[in-house]
């Protein structure tokens, strides 16, 4: 397990011990502090740059990691970030210095540890490509994306029943089994995402009214519905154990792969 997912497991777990005991006042900040960072005005990386800086001001070490990790989400280079960071280190003085330097070492980590999307793509695209059946290939793409992207904790695929088009059936995944083997349009985030034939994407699930729980760690899901010749087919779905989880760059990524499976039906 990388740092990176430790940090990640370790962070869900306190917040759900959080979530626990929590009163509104509370769920209330913790659900403000996501929306703060979703794009608005400003884009999601130059929120994340912020979110950054002030941590490293402030000595916040987790803070720090956490700024890092979503900065490398949202497609930031190892150029940008030592800027950012510079400015942090002209606004906090010689103080930030020791942070800075774990900072630095966090940010290299996670460049070793990490596959960026494009390489991913370009797997899934040969994934696609190769003479195994569609079954197969899917299989392969679920596992891969869940090793290669550590806060997907659960990715699988649904189809529409060819004998009750309003009904998912489960295809192949890779993570835990689900008793959700099948599922209703219109039912869970997945239904509504067959039903709309949009992409839903749900960063924190406890906020839900129409949300079907497969597992109580799951805090997020981001779902991709699939077509073919323009009629929805199928769906990408993704859980994670971490809350707030996806940026716009993992929505766009996970769009362009329910394409590349969209090639193959």
């Amino acid at each position: 397990m990388t740092e990176k997912e430790r940090f990640s497991r370790e962070r869900d777990r306190l917040n759900q011990m959080v979530m626990k005991y929590a009163n509104k006042e509370t769920k209330r900040f913790f659900s403000l502090d996501h929306q703060i960072y979703e794009k608005g005005a400003l884009d999601e990386k130059t929120k994340e740059f912020a979110g950054l800086v002030a941590s490293l001001v402030l000595r916040c070490d987790d803070c720090i990691f956490y700024h890092l990790i979503r900065c490398q989400e949202t497609g930031a280079s190892s150029e940008e970030i030592m800027e950012i960071l510079n400015i942090g280190l002209m606004v906090g003085g010689s103080i930030v210095i020791p942070h800075l330097r774990r900072a630095v070492a966090r940010w290299d980590e996670l460049q070793i540890s990490s596959t960026p999307f494009e390489i991913q793509l370009q797997q899934a695209r040969e994934i696609a490509a190769s003479d195994s059946s569609v079954s197969e290939a899917t299989q392969e793409i679920c596992l891969y994306l869940r090793q290669h992207n550590p806060i997907f904790d659960w990715v699988g695929f649904y189809w529409i029943n060819p004998k009750n088009p309003r009904e998912l059936i489960l295809g192949a995944y890779a993570g835990e089994p689900t008793e959700h083997v099948t599922i209703p349009v219109g039912k869970g985030i997945c239904g509504q995402a067959a039903e709309r034939k949009e992409t839903f994407v749900i960063q924190d699930v406890r906020l839900e009214d129409n949300y079907l729980s497969c597992n109580p760690a799951v805090l997020s899901e981001i779902v991709i519905p699939i077509f073919k010749e323009g009629v929805i087919f199928g769906e990408l779905d993704i859980d994670s154990h971490t809350e707030s989880p996806f940026t716009m760059r993992h929505r766009e990524f996970l769009e362009e792969i329910a394409k590349i499976v969209e090639t193959r039906l």
